[in-house]
């Protein structure tokens, strides 16, 4: 099963939510997702992944994708509402360092 995501627009930003899992075999699917992510030229993104069930190391990767594409547009990219089994993978990763993770 791979990723399914849905991007909503609000005064702070987009934010792209993902659901399901988010490995390797979506990374075609998430470049282009980046890419509508970006074309809303907007200072901050949020991620979040409140329905996000498995992440594998290439979806770390992704995100580090996602991350790098901001930093050289100048906006910022936070993590919200990751689920327990998904967090513990961020925070191993070190991922917290990298960005802001957020519980709402």
């Amino acid at each position: 099963m791979s990723v399914k995501y849905e991007i909503t627009d609000d005064e702070a930003g987009p934010t792209l939510l993902l659901k399901d899992q988010l490995t390797f075999a979506d990374r075609d699917l998430f470049d282009s997702v980046i890419d509508k992510l970006m074309a809303r030229n907007k200072s901050k993104m949020v991620v979040d992944l409140s329905a996000l069930d498995y992440m594998d190391s290439a979806g770390l990767g992704m995100l580090l994708t996602l991350r790098d594409r901001a930093e050289k547009a100048k906006a910022d990219v936070s993590i919200r509402n990751p689920r327990s089994e998904v967090r513990e993978l961020l925070v191993l990763a070190c991922f917290d360092s990298l960005f802001a993770i957020e519980q709402v």
